[in-house]
């Protein structure tokens, strides 16, 4: 047992000479405290802690760019065929939207900027049964083959949209 003393006796005096050689080669300023100081440095702290947050939740969230909506044609209707598609086009509006670009809700693709001879011929397909469209069908009866191309002609001008 008096070893077992000994032993923790010398290992407290060895923790506690080191400790006072570190604390021996501290420095010590002499420098009064100054409140307002470390109070600057704590709302700079604060500050930079605020920065670091809002670029973290930047990087988190990033802020989607909203498309303005440009009011007006978007095809210029500079020639008969292009006025006639766009009032066939009118119909077609509810599923696939004002330009074009689809709804999801719909199951429309979109169709705006797609070549014109492609949509001709899936429109002339629908009409005569070669390609099966039941929500089509209705709308493609009444159309002829000069609807079809101009409905074509218009649907090409409007604007690609990234499919979000």
């Amino acid at each position: 047992m008096t070893r077992l003393v000994t032993f923790a006796v010398v290992l407290i005096a060895i923790i506690v000479a080191s400790n006072l050689e570190t604390f021996k080669s501290e420095k010590v300023s002499n420098e009064p405290f100054d409140l307002k100081k470390q109070e600057l440095a704590h709302a700079n702290h604060l500050q930079t802690l605020k920065e670091l947050e809002e670029k973290r939740l930047a990087l988190l969230n990033p802020v989607k760019e909203v498309e303005e909506e440009v009011e007006g044609p978007l095809v210029v209707l500079d020639t008969p065929q292009l006025v006639h598609g766009s009032e066939v086009y009118k119909t077609c509006v509810v599923c696939h939207g004002r330009k074009g670009e689809g709804k999801k809700s719909q199951k429309a693709p979109q169709i705006g900027g797609q070549l014109d001879w492609y949509i001709e011929k899936q429109l002339t397909d629908m009409k005569s049964g070669a390609r099966v469209n039941k929500v089509m069908a209705p709308y493609l009866k009444k159309l002829e083959a000069q609807d079809f191309k101009d409905l074509a002609a218009y649907i090409s001008k409007l604007p690609w949209s990234e499919r979000k």
